[in-house]
């Protein structure tokens, strides 16, 4: 054969270890041809890869070497083999039976006149046909370098399309991430599925959207990381301690360019129009991350990123307002329903638990906003540490918490009452302010998970009220009576706001008596609430109802206006009479409560020093600060106190030395008895000698009997109270009493 493959002429050519080589398949019946072709390329590279050939001397060789081998740069194919057009079958075998469109192809033949036809050419994608004994040496390697750069420009153009779509698929799973840490873990395993091996890279970025005002550096942290970065996830960037790898960073954010070469690695910065920022950073260097993804490819990617970045902070951002409560990081009670509805599935009996801190208004008003929101924090971070095991912890309004258990045996109410008291022993500090704090809770039923969770939760809440309302302890678990008395509530407190309807308050006094010559020495003032028509109503149930709608400071201003003007103007009373009135628990609480003290007593021109206070023992529970320097207050303007229904509270006797108060009265529960049951009297007589002791003077409740009237005379009883006397009465009525008990030959019982 005439073929000049052994030309003394031959290209400078370059030999390159380590990189893959060009594979070029030589298909040609002819044994000589292959061995010539191996002389004339041997040596040869292009672009630092060497040429590996691959030999066929039939169509089914080429057939099995192509199968084989995915990746064949170029086909020297021989139209003439096993028949005149075997050559061109094979071309149409590859392209439309392997679906190969990338090999490049180029035809020979040493018989002329087998030209194939210029439609065949571009019908399979030709690149070149010559005789054999035209390809010189030179033109051989020629049209070789020539094939191979085609090929690379369609490989080249085929990766883009492929990682374009991968772009695009893996762009809308980052759509569809919902937590920026998802979401950067998404973008680290991308970045490597992009270059087409492991690359050791990290996210880092800000964890919510920022406030107004500058982000600097100490706001940044590691998100998301592979290869040598795993043990930076969650490390802030300023203290990582690979210097290039953090000033690459922070150089990148700070130019805004789209690669910023570190001294091992690179850094994408992530740019969005919210004011969010963070940066991509990976092992490799630029040329090498270029070759592998491609420039255009790449700033597509750090530009998506950025998109999916702001999109899943923004989500994030909607997520924790709905669901993270802002003051005390705890969840939100829309948060702790969702936590509860996935639960309802586990068939698991559950508990909730609320709770709210006692006198935390009080506490709010002495130490401002940013110190009362600071504590609700705290507390909720301590409510965290000591519930562990809790499904979920909220804030749900102000200073109430809620705390989701599992219930069944291992979750005993005692149990979380004690761990909560245990918990809140060591007082909470803000600032140089220390804070002893006290909570109430409010348990609902763990026996069953009911269909709707905010029914539970509604229990709970009611127990809560429950505890609120009664003051003796601070715990309470729901009862369906709670409910039943919460409505009643709910419907006397209707009737102190309707129009028409509305309740009409009237007051009525009981005297007192001095034990030692039963006359008077004071009158008890009493509301009474009745119907328009006239019908009356409970008084304790209706003061229950006026302080849980929040009418009793209202009520009680009233009561101060009304009783202390018919007191002043009451006649046959000398200056030694006092008039008693009672304060509430929740009237106590209210700043109000000095102003309108002030203001009736200045209306009736009536001198502090001739009115007594009765609270119950349920006042001093905690220790109130508010409560007792009002007590204080009105003492030091000449009132006196006394704890009114004595011995039915927590108060123990020992405590009456620490307390502001100059008497007590002993309920009538311990006096109607007394005088049949010797441990009744037991009692009385030791309330009475600890009382003596502690010089406070003492009122005996609910006489009745003469007999009884005996008794607390000779046990040295200071005053007395009850129907022997007198009932509660109106002002016309009162006034026939002081007339009648001045009277000559008085007698009572």
């Amino acid at each position: 054969m005439a073929m000049d493959f052994l030309a003394p002429s031959k290209p400078e050519v370059k030999k390159t270890s380590g990189t893959t080589p060009w594979k070029i398949l030589i298909v040609d019946d002819d044994p000589d041809v292959h061995d010539v072709t191996k002389i004339a390329v041997n040596g040869c590279s292009f672009e630092g890869r060497p040429f590996e050939l691959l030999h066929a001397l039939s169509v089914k060789e080429a057939r099995e070497q192509l199968e084989e081998h995915k990746h064949v740069a170029l086909a020297l194919v021989d139209v003439v083999m096993e028949n005149d057009t075997a050559g061109l079958g094979l071309v149409s075998w590859i392209r439309n039976d392997l679906g190969n469109r990338f090999t490049r192809v180029i035809l020979r033949t040493g018989q002329p006149g087998y030209a194939p036809q210029a439609d065949v050419i571009m019908k399979f994608d030709i690149d070149g046909y010559a005789e054999k004994a035209e390809l010189s040496r030179t033109k051989l390697i020629t049209a070789i370098v020539t094939a191979l750069r085609g090929y690379k420009l369609v490989m080249s153009l085929e990766s883009n399309r492929r990682k374009l779509e991968t772009l695009n698929e893996q762009f809308s799973k980052l759509v569809d991430t919902n937590s920026l840490g998802e979401f950067s873990a998404e973008v680290v395993g991308f970045l490597s599925e992009l270059a087409g091996r492991p690359v050791h890279c990290l996210v880092c970025g800000l964890e919510a959207l920022p406030e107004a005002g500058a982000v600097g550096d100490t706001s940044l942290r590691v998100l998301a990381a592979t290869g040598d970065f795993e043990d930076k996830v969650g490390v802030p960037v300023d203290l990582l301690k690979d210097d290039g790898l953090r000033n690459a960073i922070s150089r990148c954010r700070e130019e805004q360019a789209y690669i910023c070469n570190g001294e091992e690695g690179l850094a994408m910065p992530l740019i969005t129009r919210n004011g969010m920022v963070g940066a991509i950073y990976c092992d490799l260097p630029e040329a090498q991350l270029v070759e592998l993804v491609g420039y255009e490819l790449l700033k597509l990617f750090v530009s998506n990123v950025a998109l999916g970045y702001q999109k899943t902070a923004l989500l994030e951002h909607i997520h924790d307002l709905a669901y993270v409560d802002r003051v005390s990081g705890l969840s939100t009670y829309s948060g702790f329903l969702e936590t509860f509805e996935r639960q309802l599935g586990q068939d698991v009996p559950l508990m909730v638990v609320q709770s709210d801190i006692r006198r935390f208004r009080v506490i709010g008003d002495g130490i401002g906003d940013d110190k009362a929101a600071a504590v609700l924090k705290k507390t909720g971070h301590r409510l965290s540490q000591t519930f562990p095991d809790a499904l979920s912890i909220a804030r749900k309004e102000k200073d109430e918490f809620l705390i989701l258990l599992k219930g069944g045996e291992g979750t005993c109410v005692q149990e979380v009452v004690t761990r909560v008291e245990e918990a809140f022993q060591e007082p909470i500090s803000v600032d140089d302010t220390q804070i002893t704090l006290r909570l109430r809770l409010g348990f609902s039923p763990a026996e069953s998970s009911p269909a709707e969770p905010e029914q539970l939760v509604r229990y709970a809440s009611i127990a809560l009220n429950d505890v609120r309302q009664k003051g003796h302890t601070n715990h309470a678990v729901f009862h369906p009576m709670m409910q039943e008395a919460a409505l009643e509530r709910l419907r006397l407190a209707s009737l102190l706001t309707g129009g028409g309807n509305k309740t009409e308050f009237s007051l009525h006094y009981q005297p007192i008596m001095r034990a030692s010559d039963e006359s008077i020495s004071s009158f008890e003032a009493l509301m009474r609430f009745h119907t328009p028509a006239g019908n009356q109503l409970n008084t304790a149930r209706m003061i229950e109802a006026a302080e849980a709608s929040g009418l009793i400071s209202e009520i009680g201003a009233w009561m101060f206006k009304e009783a202390f003007a018919e007191f002043s103007h009451m006649s046959g009373v000398g200056e030694g009479v006092h008039l008693n009135v009672n304060l509430s628990p929740r009237q106590v609480q209210t700043n109000r409560i000095y102003k309108d003290i002030e203001t009736a007593a200045s209306a009736a021109n009536l001198s502090l020093s001739r009115l007594v206070f009765e609270v119950t023992e349920g006042l001093f529970l905690g220790n109130d600060q508010t409560t007792l320097s009002l007590l204080t207050w009105l003492r030091e303007n000449g009132a006196k106190i006394v704890i009114d229904d004595f011995g039915t509270g927590y108060s123990s006797l020992s405590y009456l030395r620490k307390l502001p108060v100059d008497g007590i009265k002993i309920d009538r529960s311990f006096i109607m008895n007394m005088d049949q049951d010797a441990d009744a009297l037991a009692v009385v007589k030791s309330m009475i000698a600890v009382a003596k002791a502690l010089d406070l003077k003492i009122t005996a409740e609910g006489v009745e009997t003469p007999a009884q009237r005996k008794i607390m005379q000779e046990l040295h009883c200071d005053y007395l109270q009850g129907y022997l006397y007198s009932k509660p009465l109106g002002s016309k009525d009162l006034q026939s009493f002081i007339q009648r008990s001045k009277g000559s030959g008085a007698a009572f019982g």
